[in-house]
């Protein structure tokens, strides 16, 4: 999620995900979406995973944070649709503003808070 109100090299705001599954007798609470195999291929993505958009972290767009950003693609390994990227930031957005309390909040930039 690119934060459209930094300045140079700019910021963005990254769920958590992990390749753990969510277990599933257990319905995930709001923010948290499960993506299994044939999902996670369409995203560009090798096996099953979970976003969690209660563990957000907010970083600079750095080669520090970053590493293959100077390569070919820029590190890039698949790309949500453009609805799903809606839903999940709507999602996040409501987290932040609605449900602070939710949200733990990760990288350096949260002393320079996106608006």
């Amino acid at each position: 999620m690119l934060d459209p109100t930094a300045s140079a090299p700019g910021a963005l705001l990254a769920a958590y995900t992990t390749s753990r599954p969510w277990p599933a007798n257990a319905a995930p609470p709001l923010g948290v979406y499960r993506f299994d195999r044939q999902e996670a291929a369409a995203l560009g993505q090798a096996r099953a995973f979970v976003l969690d958009a209660r563990r957000i972290a907010y970083l600079p767009i750095t080669p520090l944070w970053f590493p293959h950003l100077g390569h070919p693609g820029g590190g890039v390994q698949g790309r949500a649709p453009k609805p799903l990227q809606r839903s999940i930031w709507t999602v996040a957005e409501d987290l932040l503003t609605r449900h602070a309390e939710l949200v733990e909040k990760l990288g350096p930039l949260w002393t320079s808070r996106p608006r």
